[in-house]
């Protein structure tokens, strides 16, 4: 069996494992909005066993560390093998990225039931979580890039841009864990207004829920001037189908996520909502991620 053959089987299993961490983080989201997240007042043990009696909202988060248990094997797995075969230094790097962002994970997951779900310790507990997930993403991208086609050399604005872009989604994920973790999101019961004004305070819950609009507004304006750049610019030379097929999913992405966000508000934070608007910013990540390396690391 060839090195490459290898490695290819080595990227489905990240798939895999990317999956099945966008399902985790999914229903760590679906805990926390259907307030499940103490059901187990105990850490690890579960009212002091390892499977707990059944109950509806007990099993809401005892599937949920079970999952996330075996999250961590396979990723576990997937990083000795990383580390032992013959794959690019980058995909080392994210290894050991991602084994330290699993350790911390883990106690930000004990912390969050034993400082009783604090606010800022919940929203660690996504962002750490976020970060793990993108340590598995780059592992996976940078074999990607290895294996794929070169590309020819992206204008350097096209670069900036795609560098610059998973920060301010990071940043807006943040900012939205501060928001559901404190339960700022109910605080405006209109949309574009909030109570009746564009900007009743900058601060306490409803500044949050303002800054969290506007980072959107600002987010969403720049990838569609982005993918309006990218347009004009289709029949360039350096224009490649991953480049423009991936800035069409993510322009698509955008606007369902702006449209889930405004109908969150309006419906008044209905869970199943809350869980899909936090799963597309982890597919919104995703995308920009790809976009990174297909714009950047593929260059000559």
């Amino acid at each position: 069996m060839t090195a490459q053959s290898n490695e290819r089987k080595f990227i489905i299993a990240l798939r895999i494992l990317l999956v099945m961490i966008v399902g985790l983080m999914a229903l760590g989201a679906g805990v926390r909005v259907n307030n499940a997240g103490l059901s187990c007042p105990d850490w690890p043990l579960c009212y002091g066993k390892v499977i707990p009696d059944y109950h509806p909202v007990v099993w809401f988060e005892f599937v949920h560390r079970a999952y996330a248990g075996l999250v961590a094997l396979l990723f576990l797995g997937c990083a000795i093998y990383a580390w032992r075969s013959n794959v690019p230094k980058a995909v080392k790097r994210a290894a050991v990225a991602g084994s330290i962002f699993l350790f911390f994970q883990i106690a930000m997951g004990a912390l969050t039931v034993l400082l009783l779900v604090k606010a800022l310790v919940v929203t660690m507990h996504l962002m750490l979580a976020t970060f793990f997930f993108l340590s598995v993403l780059w592992m996976h991208e940078s074999l990607m890039t290895r294996l794929g086609p070169k590309s020819e050399l992206v204008p350097s604005g096209v670069r900036v841009f795609v560098g610059v872009l998973p920060i301010g989604i990071l940043v807006q994920m943040f900012i939205g864990g501060l928001v559901a973790s404190t339960y700022a999101g109910s605080v405006c019961v209109d949309w574009p207004l909030c109570n009746g004004q564009w900007v009743p305070t900058w601060t306490g819950a409803i500044g949050l829920q303002i800054i969290h609009r506007f980072v959107a507004y600002g987010l969403a304006l720049g990838i569609l001037c982005y993918a309006t750049v990218m347009h004009f610019a289709r029949h360039s030379k350096w224009m490649s189908d991953q480049l423009k097929y991936t800035t069409l999913a993510l322009m698509i992405l955008v606007f369902v996520q702006v449209a889930i966000g405004v109908a969150n508000l309006l419906m008044f934070i209905p869970p199943s909502l809350a869980v899909l608007h936090q799963s597309i910013a982890v597919l919104l990540l995703t995308l920009s991620m790809r976009l990174f390396f297909v714009a950047r690391a593929r260059n000559p």
